[in-house]
């Protein structure tokens, strides 16, 4: 899989900003019902769809987005642009560091995800996540995608949009409880080793042996103060370090990897956390 990832706003524009054209489909010398959704720069096929089915392009759903930021008066963001398939896929990572809540004494900051597709695996949508600010460990925030386009088409009607992102930022602010929950829930040094094997047992997020190897040495050994303490939200920070520094922006970055980990996980421990008494049984369950 090729994978793209900058950080400098003067390199990534040109890693998102290529358009997508489709094209018709013959078969047997006669014109399908299918369209081709072809990268103009590369004349690569990304995808085939149906003739239904509209397009969205990066530079329209970044440009969008990013004016929609400023008219809610968040700026200053940081972005990261992930490329992959060729150019199948896109997203840009936001972070927003003038918007943030507390958690068990940690600083998190809003984290924004848009993404798109040109192969149908993903509708031009908002995910909603966040960082920790004292390692930048990115997390996400279980819940669904917040589609940004009517179904099968490729518009983007800027209120429909506005209203997605009051529901982001408001999705955002109400996951505090759920992580403040887990830094309630003491465990042993055991159980969390236990519930990581559970994890691979139960192949959550597709989590191998290996990987869990690097989420036990943070639990063992933690980087920071701040994850001394053995609880549930401490052991969720193992995941997240490795899951960012080992898996995301490792020696070999797998961001999609990372992303269906994160995303296996968070909902796992959120379970378990609304389960207080049953949280740890809940996770080691194989």
């Amino acid at each position: 899989m090729n994978t793209n990832i900058q950080n400098t706003n003067e390199t990534e524009t040109d890693l998102f900003d290529y358009e997508v054209k489709q094209v018709n489909l013959h078969a047997d010398g006669r014109q399908t019902r299918w369209l081709g959704n072809v990268r103009t720069d590369t004349g690569e096929c990304l995808g085939v769809c149906s003739d239904r089915y509209d397009l969205v392009q990066n530079r329209s759903l970044i440009d969008t987005s990013e004016s929609l930021f400023k008219s809610k008066g968040l700026t200053n963001w940081e972005r990261k642009v992930v490329v992959t398939h060729g150019g199948a896929k896109s997203r840009a990572v936001y972070r927003f560091p003038s918007l943030g809540i507390k958690v068990a004494k940690n600083d998190l900051i809003f984290a924004l995800k848009v993404q798109n597709s040109f192969d149908g695996s993903l509708r031009a949508s908002f995910n909603v996540g966040l960082f920790r600010l004292i390692c930048s460990n990115g997390m996400t925030i279980p819940h669904k995608s917040i589609n940004l386009s009517h179904k099968h088409t490729g518009t983007l009607n800027l209120e429909t949009m506005s209203d997605a992102l009051d529901r982001a930022i408001s999705d955002f602010t109400k996951s505090a409880p759920i992580f403040e929950r887990m830094s309630v829930i003491d465990i042993s040094q055991k159980q969390g080793e236990d519930i990581i094997d559970s994890m691979v047992k139960r192949g959550i997020g597709g989590l191998s042996e290996r990987q869990a190897e690097g989420v036990k040495s943070v639990w063992a050994n933690p980087t920071h103060h701040e994850d001394r303490e053995r609880s549930l939200w401490n052991l969720f920070n193992a995941f997240t370090q490795h899951i960012t520094h080992g898996i995301e922006n490792g020696e070999r970055p797998r961001f999609e990897l990372a992303e269906r980990i994160s995303s296996a996980v968070t909902s796992e421990f959120a379970r378990a956390a609304a389960n207080p008494t049953l949280a740890v049984p809940m996770l080691v369950t194989a």
